[in-house]
């Protein structure tokens, strides 16, 4: 298993991550892949919650 998501792997799986995740997983995997950010997907799925 390889920890890091590609843009191909986005791409693929993109309704799937829609539906499991929301419009706000998609939109955080698209703005990684096209930063060109090497990153997990569960970086991206659970990003960390800020304090205040």
């Amino acid at each position: 298993m390889r920890g890091v998501i590609t843009g191909r792997e986005v791409v693929a799986n993109l309704g799937l991550i829609y539906r499991e995740f929301g419009t706000g997983c998609v939109l955080r995997c698209l703005w990684v892949m096209l930063s060109g950010k090497s990153t997990t997907f569960l970086e991206v799925a659970c990003p960390p919650v800020m304090k205040r």
